[in-house]
């Protein structure tokens, strides 16, 4: 069949129009939208300045009659503690005009209503305060007095009234221009909508029929080969009936493409379990008369954006790293792990907690892509059980001894938000009790009425120093006081430092030691 170059020429001139109009009605409907939106923003902007500005004439307006107070304290009673309200009054009326001044107010008379308050000020304590001041004996009649103190109220009254109209005209113009908005946005949707529904009428008639002769002659194809294909006078359709005519090579590039894809999940889901192996390494052995054990549950997912790493330093110390990365998923994962590894490569070169913290700092701001976190960085001398640690808005860490409770303090902001310096804190780890680390995922798990776990609650689990037991206790607690799903990542370390019976006794159990490694857990 012979096609006609006018007919192919004008169903594409068509379909490029409707999308050409449909667009620039689409992009003056934004644009317009936006620039009342930002109208209304910068409104909203301005009369939360005047109304500052309304709360600081109200100021402004307490320290003149603090001031007018305290003169006539002191010239009825001619005691100088009386006195006090008026210097202080001034002081803070000299703070509260200069900030007056430096409001971004869009008042014409504004300053000089400011200046009028503040000349009609000075002349009462000109006037009035400072001959009383100077002479109690001369001080001017009370009439005279309240004279020059009314002036000073009428200007402050002007100026209140002045700065009110503003916030109530800012109001009103915010109003109008809300309601603006919300008519272009129904005017925009009304419009979106027939064009739509034009554009879906149009498409129909020129595109939808015609692919339905196609597939009609493709599911023919699927019976007999020889059937033939329908032939269209426009070039786009006809190119949709050649392809059908390689559906057979299609179906089995197709294929092959799908058993790729499968392969491909396979190795994605093999990585993410291999990233959660890495987010909560194996503690491995633990040294002689030294337990702990670890508690990481992702609040989604597969991973988590919580992290920790314990190891040795050397054979006489001990460090621990917890990490909790803002979100969750896939990328917090993958940002938690790049920072574990520059935390664990800092205290092996023998930077202290503090100075770990500042170095990782100085990296992620380096990086645009890096996440905010929090952080605790543990070092346990295993000999005597002294610690240094450094937090970076974490949770403190606890020492417990099953009875009595000690939270250590020291703590620093959070790493990646702006640049900033740690501090390296020391306590000590005696025998017998447990340091336990967490996320801030445990005391914030939500239960019933949004109420959090929180340091109360998790203070009732720390009845034993059992690193299994204690995490066991702490779990069990979150899940029985959770209502719906959890909401942060649970992430917690145990170090139990043994009594000095069971550091002896314990070089006799290796043996037996060595089958209570599970999940993490070394017992002495």
């Amino acid at each position: 069949m012979q096609r006609d170059p006018a007919r192919r020429t004008s169903l594409r001139t068509r379909l490029g129009i409707i999308a050409v109009v449909f667009l620039v009605m689409v992009l003056v409907a934004v644009g317009l939208s936006a620039l009342m939106i930002r109208q209304w923003d910068r409104t909203l902007d301005a009369r939360g300045e005047a109304r500052a500005a309304v709360a600081d004439v109200a100021e402004l307006s307490l320290s003149l009659s603090d001031q007018e107070t305290g003169i006539r304290g002191y010239l009825l009673t001619a005691d100088d503690g009386f006195l006090e309200p008026y210097y202080e009054g001034a002081t803070i009326q000299t703070d509260i005009v200069s900030r007056l001044l430096e409001r971004d107010l869009d008042l014409p008379d504004f300053v000089a209503l400011v200046d009028i308050a503040v000349d009609t000020g000075e002349q009462w304590r000109n006037d009035v305060a400072e001959p009383i001041l100077a002479d109690i004996e001369a001080a001017p009649d009370d009439e005279f007095a309240q004279q020059r103190f009314d002036q000073v109220r009428d200007a402050l009254d002007a100026l209140d009234a002045a700065v009110v109209i503003h916030v109530d005209e800012l109001a009103e113009r915010a109003r109008q221009i809300q309601r603006n908005v919300i008519g272009v946005l129904f005017l925009s949707a009304l419009a979106a909508i027939l064009g739509t529904a034009l554009a879906a009428s149009l498409f129909r008639r020129w595109v939808l029929r015609p692919l339905t002769r196609i597939g009609d002659a493709a599911r023919a194809l699927s019976h007999d080969d020889t059937a033939p294909l329908p032939a269209f006078d426009a070039p786009e359709l006809q190119d949709v009936s050649d392809a059908v005519g390689q559906l057979q090579r299609s179906l089995r590039s197709a294929r092959d493409d799908a058993v790729a894809a499968l392969r491909g999940i396979e190795q994605s889901a093999v990585l993410a379990i291999q990233v959660r192996s890495e987010l909560a390494d194996e503690i491995g052995e633990m040294p002689d008369g030294w337990a702990a054990h670890t508690l990481l549950v992702p609040a989604e997912g597969v991973v988590a954006g919580d992290c920790f790493d314990i190891g040795l330093l050397d054979a006489a110390h001990l460090y621990i790293v917890l990490i909790d990365v803002t979100g969750h998923g896939a990328s917090a994962a993958l940002n938690a792990l790049k920072a574990k590894s520059q935390l664990r490569a800092a205290l092996r070169t023998r930077l202290s907690p503090g100075a770990s913290l500042d170095w990782l700092s100085r990296e992620m701001l380096k990086d645009e892509r890096a996440d905010l976190l929090t952080a605790s960085v543990v070092v346990i001398d295993l000999d005597t059980g002294h610690l240094t640690y450094a937090n970076a808005g974490h949770p403190a860490p606890i020492l417990t001894d099953g009875d009595e409770r000690l939270v250590l303090d020291g703590s620093g902001p959070l790493v990646g938000a702006f640049a900033a310096t740690w501090s390296t804190y020391e306590a000590e780890l005696p025998a017998g009790w447990t340091l336990l680390t967490h996320t801030d995922g445990l005391t914030d798990t939500i239960g019933a009425d949004r109420e959090r776990f929180g340091d109360e609650r998790l203070a009732t689990c720390l009845s034993t120093t059992d690193p299994v037991e204690l995490l066991a206790q702490i779990q069990d607690a979150t899940e029985a006081f959770r209502v719906g799903d959890r909401s942060d990542d649970l992430t917690a370390i145990a170090v139990r430092r043994a009594p000095v019976a069971d550091t002896t006794n314990n070089q006799n159990d290796d043996a037996a030691a060595s089958d209570d490694h599970r999940n993490g857990t070394i017992t002495p």
